[in-house]
């Protein structure tokens, strides 16, 4: 028997018996209706203190029961955790010795012995996703998320399962959720960006994107922000252009030669929204600073094409001397001399045409002509062309170099200009009216 109930029960017993020896004297105790009991005053006495000592015990005793049953529940629970931290380490050992269904048994295994283990959650759902369960995926996804609400990592999980199981506004809702406090972190909007982008949808895209300026980032992640937003201007230049918008396509345009400086394909288009939004001269600066600054031949055919050399032969010389002019821009490109001279070719006039292929053989053979960038098998192609004809000149074959020089021409007019098997390769840009 335990002190404590040993005190309760002696203290009693002894305070009665100092009582019964001083005072014998009893009380009326009624017990019920019209039934009264004499009862000694100590034995009252000796009753409420046993009845009190008895309450005080089944306290106690209630409390060290109580108390050994959180301590029997708290070593099971930590029991179970170290179960599932197990099962957890060996999903992951599992995982990545590629036995992935092995791997999904341990790891519900670890959520189930502990519910609020989330790296268990994690892997589940991780796993899940691998095996192309995207239901379970999912499941588990929303359960780490209720763990850890604040989690961009869990999120970014969330959306993109959501998103693979054809649940897109769903996903859309999760992401945007984050925003709802005035602070998105970065991989949400780029992650909403990328999930308007995989949908068509451009312009949100490139909103969302655009976002990404004004947050910290790596320079090789600024870089990677700033490519794909030049590709987005792009793309949403191209859906308005498509409906025709050229004006509004234009500072598209702009803003993705700002984002993409050396790339070719933003002058180009730029100076095509210009033609469509009936700014002819502005487009044919547009494709000379081009050239000017990348040096790509791409530049010098839509200047060609601008011209439309195809309707009779004043707008063929206007070409050629435009070409002539993006001649002097890079002295030591011989395309520009090589397409003035095909112009030349198709007017009739042979002997201007002769004339600046002899100027663009002299370029092609210097010994430090500089790389102009563009590549082309065509360019490459006519130039070794002009290199045979001038070598023909200087061994003194006059006849043979002339008809190089007329085979290189005839080249270099069927490609840039003529018909080809593939059809022109110099296609006339319709403008557009202002107007649209």
């Amino acid at each position: 028997m335990g002190l404590r109930l040993i005190i309760s029960l002696a203290i009693p017993l002894g305070t009665a018996l100092y009582v019964l020896h001083f005072n014998r004297a009893s009380i009326p105790v009624r017990v019920a209706q019209g039934i009264v009991v004499e009862l000694p005053i100590v034995t009252v006495v000796l009753v409420s203190a046993l009845a009190g000592a008895l309450f005080a015990s089944l306290l106690g005793w209630t409390e060290a029961g109580l108390g050994g049953l959180a301590r029997w529940r708290e070593g099971r629970r930590i029991r179970r955790k170290e179960r599932a931290l197990k099962y957890l380490s060996e999903a992951e050992s599992l995982r990545t010795k590629g036995n992935i269904r092995a791997a999904r048994r341990r790891a519900r295994k670890a959520y189930r012995l502990d519910p609020t283990l989330a790296p268990a959650f994690l892997l589940a759902g991780d796993l899940a996703a691998e095996a192309g369960d995207l239901a379970e995926a999912i499941r588990c996804n929303e359960r780490l998320f209720t763990l850890s609400p604040e989690s961009l990592e869990t999120l970014v999980r969330l959306s993109s399962n959501l998103q693979a199981a054809g649940r897109a506004k769903e996903a859309e809702k999760i992401l945007a959720r984050m925003g709802e406090n005035g602070k998105v972190h970065p991989d949400v909007l780029r992650r909403l960006r990328d999930m308007f982008a995989d949908q068509g949808r451009w312009e949100e895209a490139l909103a969302a994107g655009q976002k990404l300026s004004g947050l910290w980032a790596s320079p090789a992640q600024r870089e990677s922000d700033r490519r794909i937003e030049g590709d987005l201007l792009m793309l949403t230049g191209e859906s308005r252009l498509g409906a025709s918008q050229a004006k509004a396509a234009l500072s598209l345009f702009e803003d993705a030669v700002e984002c993409l400086p050396s790339e070719a394909e933003p002058r180009l288009r730029l100076g095509d929204a210009n033609l469509s939004a009936g700014r002819r001269k502005r487009a044919i600066r547009t494709w000379e600073e081009g050239y000017r600054h990348l040096g790509h031949s791409a530049f010098l055919r839509r200047i060609v094409a601008s011209h439309r050399p195809e309707d009779d032969s004043k707008a063929r010389r206007q070409a050629a001397s435009a070409m002539l002019a993006c001649g002097r821009i890079k002295e030591k490109d011989p395309a520009p001399f090589v397409m003035a001279a095909a112009l030349y070719f198709e007017g009739g006039d042979t002997e201007e045409a002769h004339k600046w292929l002899e100027a663009a053989s002299d370029k092609a053979v210097a010994p430090d002509r500089e790389n102009s960038g563009h590549g082309e098998e065509m360019v490459v192609d006519l130039v070794m062309g002009l290199l045979e004809a001038r070598g023909k000149l200087e061994a003194g074959d006059r006849l043979a170099a002339e008809s190089a020089f007329q085979k290189v021409a005839k080249e270099a007019s069927r490609k840039i200009l003529g018909e080809s098997d593939a059809g022109y390769l110099v296609q006339p840009v319709e403008p557009v009216s202002s107007e649209q």
